[in-house]
């Protein structure tokens, strides 16, 4: 287990444990290289050796990194280090979905339908790259602070290939789908099951199969038919539960073939909840068991009604049966004959009125159904008059008009009638409910009843959906004369532009730019660094929904944040600014020093070691030679002494003794206007916590300069740790 103050890499400072899951711990960490809060996944010590579950998890590092998308959740790094396994992934701070349900016990259909978008998004990204998630489900549901939802924990995803069966059964038993549980071959349309299992647990806050143990869950999966959401909710819009039930059928052929379906239908049902979105054998079966259940109660209300609590006590069917007197009967006549008579006698006549008693019964039985029969016929009938009825009124009520915005020719002809009387006509309603009409519907209503109609203009609407009537110029039942011109104001929508359709983020600038210059939005570029996508591509976007005429941002990948620092040592300072530029760093000179190797104006060091990662945007200095430092015999000599020491885990911090710097001293003068710098001790490398002695008891300087500077640099990082100003004195030699 890692504990606070600790250091992966040097470079990952472990702040706090965050989470635990049955393969993995998840804490909470910085990267002191890119000055960023990550996430870092460890496997546990239990299955650091076990080579199955290594190679597991590298798979997850494997599979998620290949991924550059705002629904999920980012991999920057996968590191073997001895025996410690673990991913360096983006840090996400929120709740997981399944406690956001557990908060709220369901949650409203507009945000189920959002969060299912963004999940469905995350795994269409996923899917175009061949990549199967195999266990989505709440908890692995990541919801920002912002409202982000990310999907996470790709732990048993893998690539869809022929072998993608090998992982048979894993995944979650509540959420698995019926192909996981028989263990066969998986796709797309598995995750979408368990996309479909975690809406239905979303709007009703169960699941729909619980059991005893796992086999008993996964036996309901491939069995058992799911429970409707609506008998669970009824608030559940019909198009909401239409996509979860088709998302859930046990036969994948049966359900949608990809997220993109799945997303287009998400899209209908939050604009219009209640659209019918398909029509299915499944969905006409639910139909008709609806209506059979509905009769069926109705008939029953009907039959307690008619024969109240005790039906078998005392009912007119039954008067005309009197079973005491035909049994008295009977009896006389056995009392009047012999014994054995009797006991023959007594078998037939039993017989007789046992026979006369089910031929009495079944015609009584045979009256209730007839009457029964009729008393439904009746109420269907009664409910057709009703529903015709309704269908009469249907353009002035609105209530009942169809969802679709279509409007039947004979409704029309009724509008037509009713409105034209006397050379004037009445104003009809454009703005029905729950959608307004259309143009072209409006247009054709319009001219039906002698009016003309023109878009006065076409205007945003955050409530009207493109293409709908938003406003008409006279109220409903207004009188106008004919061929009177009817001004109305039609919706655009509300003019945002979903980015995340469009496919950008891996995209070439130029395409992306062109992209989104002929959907009328301006395009701002920024460039950061990235290890997964290639200089040139499209990082990320925002804002995800811009509107019409408003800037989007691209933020363009610089390449890997680290490269080799070129050695520039033997080249001219223009040489060596070119050779350090083209790699992403920053050159310049930072001075002079002597060099008994390198001849006079070529560069003879460099600040950052060469051939070694470095990070791109950061300087890179280097110092031209001055050739050989001349000595002269017996001349006159300026001349400084120090004695410091200096703790380099002051500048390390906690973890310092895990890691490990290479360090130089040297003295920088000015002389004669020009920067002047020499070591005074090689290059070593020293450990983290390690004190250093910076003690020379004799330095030389420049002839004539009575001044400088000591200082103790870190080589790794370019860094100045400490400056000591020094004091030269003339002697003589």
């Amino acid at each position: 287990m890692l504990r606070p103050g600790m250091y992966l890499q040097d470079r990952y400072e472990i702040i706090e444990k965050i989470g635990s899951g049955g393969m993995a711990d998840v804490y909470k960490a910085m990267c002191h290289t890119l000055n960023r809060l990550v996430a870092v996944k460890v496997l546990k010590d239990e299955f650091s050796q076990n080579e199955d579950f290594v190679n597991r998890f590298k798979m997850e590092a494997q599979a998620a990194a290949r991924l550059a998308h705002p629904n999920i959740v980012n991999v920057y790094d996968v590191v073997d280090d001895g025996d410690i396994h673990y991913i360096i992934m983006e840090l996400i701070e929120g709740i997981t979905l399944k406690r956001y349900i557990a908060k709220k016990g369901c949650l409203e259909v507009k945000e189920t339908i959002g969060i299912a978008i963004q999940m469905a998004q995350g795994m269409s990204a996923a899917h175009q790259q061949n990549i199967i998630h195999r266990d989505i489900k709440p908890q692995n549901i990541i919801i920002s602070k912002d409202g982000k939802v990310k999907v996470a924990d790709f732990g048993i995803a893998r690539a869809a290939t022929s072998n993608t069966q090998e992982l048979k059964a894993m995944g979650s038993v509540h959420y698995i789908s019926p192909e996981q549980a028989r263990g066969e071959m998986v796709d797309a349309r598995s995750d979408i099951y368990s996309l479909g299992i975690t809406m239905f647990e979303m709007v009703t806050g169960r699941l729909p199969f619980d059991g005893e143990n796992t086999v008993t869950v996964a036996m309901a999966h491939l069995q058992n038919p799911i429970t409707p959401p609506k008998k669970c909710n009824p608030n559940i819009p019909e198009c909401l539960e239409d996509i979860i039930l088709k998302c859930t059928e046990k036969k994948p052929d049966d359900r949608y073939s990809s997220a993109e379906e799945v997303l287009a239908d998400l899209r209908r049902a939050l604009i219009n909840p209640h659209d019918v979105l398909f029509d299915s054998p499944a969905r006409r079966e639910r139909q008709r068991r609806r209506e059979t259940e509905a009769a069926e109660a109705v008939l029953e209300e009907t039959s307690e009604q008619r024969s109240g609590s005790h039906i078998a006590d005392h009912d007119p069917i039954f008067d005309d049966i009197d079973f005491d007197d035909d049994l008295d009967s009977e009896e006389e006549e056995l009392s009047s004959g012999s014994k054995g008579e009797a006991h023959s006698g007594r078998k037939s006549i039993s017989k007789g009125i046992h026979s006369k008693k089910q031929d009495d019964i079944t015609h009584q039985l045979e009256r209730i159904f007839s009457i029964a029969g009729i008393i439904a016929a009746i109420i269907i009938v009664a409910v057709l008059l009703i529903v015709m009825t309704q269908l009469g009124g249907l353009f002035f009520s609105g209530s009942s008009r169809p969802q679709t915005g279509e409007t039947t020719e004979s409704t029309v002809a009724e509008v037509t009638t009713a409105a034209i009387a006397d050379g004037q006509v009445t104003m009809p309603n454009l703005l029905t409910k729950p959608l307004p009409m259309k143009e072209d519907e409006a247009r054709r209503i319009l001219e039906q009843c002698g009016l003309q109609m023109v878009v006065s203009s076409v205007e945003y609407s955050n409530e009207v959906p493109v293409g709908y009537i938003m406003a008409q110029e006279y109220p409903e039942g207004t009188a106008l004369e004919k061929n009177t011109v009817v001004n109305v104001k039609v919706s655009k929508g509300t003019g945002t532009i979903d980015l995340d359709t469009m496919g950008l983020a891996g995209m070439e600038q130029q395409a992306a730019k062109t992209l989104l210059t002929e959907k009328n939005l301006v395009v701002a570029v920024t460039e950061s660094f990235s290890d997964t996508i290639p200089a040139g591509n499209v990082i990320r976007y925002e804002p995800l929904m811009p509107k019409e005429g408003e800037t989007v941002t691209l933020t363009i990948s610089k390449g890997p944040a680290q490269a080799a620092v070129p050695d520039v040592t033997g080249l001219t300072p223009e040489a060596a600014d070119a050779a350090l530029a083209a790699e992403g760093f920053v050159p310049g000179c930072a001075g002079e020093e002597y060099s008994e190797t390198v001849d006079p104006g070529l560069v003879c060091s460099q600040t950052a070691p060469p051939n070694v990662p470095y990070q791109r945007g950061l300087p890179v200095q280097y110092y031209i030679s001055l050739g050989p430092e001349e000595t002269i015999i017996g001349a006159t000599h300026y001349v400084a002494s120090i004695n410091k020491q200096y703790n380099l885990s002051l500048d390390l911090g906690p973890g310092s003794s895990r890691t490990s710097v290479q360090i130089v001293v040297r003295l920088r003068q000015v002389v004669n206007g020009r920067t002047v710098v020499k070591d005074l001790m090689e290059p070593r490398t020293v450990v983290g916590d390690s004190v250093i002695p910076i003690v020379f008891s004799r330095i030389e300087g420049a002839d004539g300069v009575e001044d400088g500077t000591v200082e103790l640099v870190d080589l790794d990082n370019n860094k100045v740790l400490a400056s000591y100003p020094v004091s030269f004195f003339k002697t003589e030699n």
